[in-house]
């Protein structure tokens, strides 16, 4: 994920492009959710990805160039690798499905008879996809723990490294 398209090598597209074409998909397939809803579902799913992932997008605000900590910025700019996309494409399309069988559950007191699946099985698949997508966008540099080649010597090892 990137906020300049020159850092990936293989790109979706911005938030925004990604976002219009499943709004078109949800559009043409009866859902009621609006293109603003989209968006901001993407833009969550983003920033969770972004949290598990550790790969954070940062830019120096503006009049600021001091600042020790960066600003997260995502935005319908930020351009989505195709990795990126094939992880978080889950989670938002479940978001979609617990937003559309919430609202069509809310329906139901207007006389409208619900079609879908209901929003505790949306919940649940949206909840599904989330863990899934905080096990595929963890990533840890591979690191070694060398110990004592002796038993004597994981003795030393342990007690000293607990004193410290």
């Amino acid at each position: 994920m990137s906020i300049y398209d020159t850092d990936v090598d293989h790109v979706v597209g911005s938030v925004n492009d990604a976002a219009q074409e499943l709004y078109d998909e949800l559009l043409t397939t009866g859902y009621s959710l609006i293109f603003e809803d989209v968006i901001k579902v993407f833009k969550n799913a983003i920033k969770e990805y972004v949290g598990w992932s550790g790969r954070l997008l940062t830019q120096t605000p503006q009049g600021l160039a001091d600042v020790k900590k960066p600003l997260l910025v995502i935005n319908e700019n930020t351009v989505l690798s195709v990795t990126d996309w094939l992880i978080v494409k889950p989670v938002v399309m479940a978001h979609c499905d617990l937003v559309q069988a919430k609202r069509m559950e809310g329906a139901q007191g207007l006389g409208v008879n619900p079609t879908g699946m209901s929003s505790s099985e949306a919940r649940t698949l949206y909840s599904d996809a989330v863990l899934k997508m905080q096990k595929e966008s963890f990533q840890c540099e591979p690191f070694t723990v060398d110990t004592p080649q002796n038993d004597r010597g994981l003795d030393v090892f342990f007690t000293s490294n607990m004193m410290e």
